[in-house]
Order: C-alpha cells, then structure tokens, then sequence
C-alpha cells in the first residue's frame, strides 16, 4: 500500500507546474480580456477617427494652419448657460480679421465634442446672423471643457483653428 501512495504522491507533484504554468497562462489571458472590455466600453475613452491618414498627411494640415495663421483671423466663442427647450444650446462664434473687423461672408461649420467623452462628436454649420457672427444650435447637453474646430471659408480665404472652451458651470 506503500507503493501506490508515494506513486500518487509523485504523480501529483509532477503536475504542479504544468497545472501552475496553464493556470497562470489563463490567469494572464482572463486579465486581457478585462482590459479589452473596459478599453472598448469607456464612453471617456476615445481615439482620433482617421488618425493614420491625417498623420500621413501631416505636411498639408500644417500647411493649412500656415495659411489661417498668414490671415491673421481670429475666432471667439459663446455658448447659452441653459438648455433651450428641445435640449440644444446655442453656441455663437464670432470672426474678426487681423484688424478687428468682423468677417463677413463666410460658410462657417464647427465640429464640437466635451473633453469628457471625446466620441460624442458632433458637426454643425454656422449661420451668418450679423457681420461677423455666427451662431447655430447644437446638442451641447454636457457642460465641462468643449474643443471646438472651427473651418470659415470665405471665396479663396480658408481659416481653421481649434478652441478650447467652458460649456455651463464648468470652471
């Protein structure tokens, strides 16, 4: 009887490792997928669409800001405190040239998005309501910290620039 417990005993202590390595091998496997849920379902998390090709095309964007900034145009903006009643607020922009007049003229579009859920894009384009401001409604529910980038094309004159701006109570 001897005999058959020490086999035992030495059959069971030559599975120890291989049991040890395949347990942690799921052990590590299980830790990736965990990672890879929360990656893919945090609404805060969020990548850049088509950020491959906009590097590939890095010279045309900086030759782009090259020509805003030789413009000399300068954007400002304004958000409504409160919600309207069908849950947008109005966000105005105001373009003056290097001189401090407005800009008149322009097509204007916005895309908008909170720095708390960068996938929350949203596209909106402007409407000229005076000589230089622009205004539309959008779904800017969230307040906090928004980036806005703004293209205003006015005949031959393309202006693009990205603002950083407070939406309600954020500090």
């Amino acid at each position: 009887m001897t005999t058959t417990t020490a086999t035992a005993t030495t059959t069971n202590r030559s599975l120890r490792w291989p049991v040890a390595i395949a347990g942690m091998i799921m052990l590590h496997a299980a830790g990736m997928v965990t990672v890879i849920l929360v990656a893919t379902r945090d609404p805060s998390f969020a990548v850049e669409p088509n950020h491959y090709q906009k590097a590939l095309a890095w010279d045309a964007f900086s030759a782009r800001n090259r020509a805003s900034q030789a413009l000399g145009w300068k954007a400002t903006a304004r958000t409504d405190a409160g919600l309207a009643a069908n849950g947008t607020r109005g966000l105005e922009l105001d373009i003056a040239d290097r001189e401090g007049n407005p800009v008149r003229g322009a097509r204007a579009a916005v895309l908008a998005f909170p720095h708390a859920r960068g996938e929350e894009r949203m596209r909106a384009d402007l409407v000229e309501t005076t000589p230089g401001h622009y205004t539309t409604h959008a779904g800017m529910v969230r307040t906090g910290i928004w980036e806005l980038r703004l293209v205003a094309q006015r005949g031959d004159d393309s202006y693009t620039t990205t603002l950083l701006h407070s939406v309600g109570a954020a500090p």
